[in-house]
């Protein structure tokens, strides 16, 4: 059984990711803390502890964590992509899954101390993280790898010309967190695009299950669906935080991988957040994280639909 510590600014595939991390019987989620991102802090929250709720297997702690991001305030929000409330603007119940006291970075810090072999999945903004290694720098080098969502590798045009949406949000808190001798596992977001996006063939499928959760999964991603239709053309919801969820679920999932030393540039107005990387060590810094170059996409979708039949 491995120890999970969930970070995420909960949205329609955060949600996905989170169910499916909690249905995983290789993983026990310790604790799930909340980070400003892709929406509000207070809807995160709430869209948590409804994924939380939907996945009816167990209840780990919901935490709220940081409002903001280390330095100003945040300069965008996913509506657009996920809807008002995060989650397709469904208009959810309030869940019964309680948030529970404290902060979001005070139970990470703890959480590395307390727990051997603690594994950190983060797929929002890197905030929380950061503070923890700010103000605990030696609990966190005990945590056995980050895997995060986020960064670009062959993509351009990402979110901004350069940078993608989770690091380009803080990414002064990236930059701390590449640079703190954690050991990181990069799940860039074109290696979330292309065939493991979920077509009109793949709802079917989950349509066909009459189940909450695969309900769940396209209705609460309807608002990513008519962005993606709108404005790309394509049929489809794309899933890049069940993507990085499922390297840690089932690392055989990945069919490239890289290790190198990557970085963040965060005084270029023009690329803030984007992630630079040295394959072949001429920067002199040694290897800080495994880059994922390419997954499995049919053993991706197996995954998806196994979380959703019951």
């Amino acid at each position: 059984m491995r120890h999970i510590l969930f970070d995420t600014d909960t949205a329609s595939d955060d949600a996905v990711a989170l169910v499916m991390s909690l249905r995983c019987a290789d993983l026990h989620i310790e604790a799930v803390t909340c980070v400003c991102g892709n929406i509000t802090l207070p809807k995160v929250i709430r869209n948590a502890r409804i994924a939380v709720e939907k996945a009816a297997t167990y209840r780990p702690p919901v935490y709220a964590g940081m409002a903001r991001p280390l330095f100003g305030q945040p300069t965008s929000f996913g509506e657009q992509a996920h809807g008002p409330d995060g989650l397709g603007g469904m208009n959810y119940p309030e869940p019964s899954v309680p948030l529970s006291p404290g902060h979001a970075v005070d139970q990470i810090i703890r959480l590395a101390r307390e727990v051997d072999d603690l594994e950190i999945l983060a797929l929002g903004p890197l905030t929380n993280i950061a503070m923890a290694i700010l103000l605990a720098p030696e609990a966190m080098k005990r945590v056995k790898n980050i895997t995060l969502m986020g960064g670009q590798y062959r993509m351009i045009d990402a979110f901004t010309a350069n940078a993608e949406f989770n690091i380009a949000m803080d990414a002064e808190a990236a930059k701390i967190v590449f640079a703190s001798g954690m050991h990181l596992t990069v799940v860039p977001i074109d290696v979330c695009y292309g065939h493991t996006e979920i077509d009109a063939a793949d709802r079917a499928v989950l349509r066909g299950y009459h189940t909450e959760v695969g309900d769940f999964y396209i209705d609460a991603n309807r608002t990513l669906l008519e962005m993606n239709k709108g404005a790309y053309g394509k049929d489809i919801i794309s899933m890049p935080d069940p993507t990085a969820a499922a390297v840690v679920m089932d690392p055989g999932v990945v069919r490239g991988r890289v290790e190198c030393f990557a970085d963040v540039e965060v005084k270029s107005p023009f690329a803030m957040g984007e992630l630079l990387y040295d394959f072949d060590g001429r920067s002199g810094n040694p290897q800080n994280c495994t880059l994922i170059t390419e997954i499995d996409p049919a053993r991706f979708k197996e995954m998806v639909f196994a979380s959703a039949d019951h």
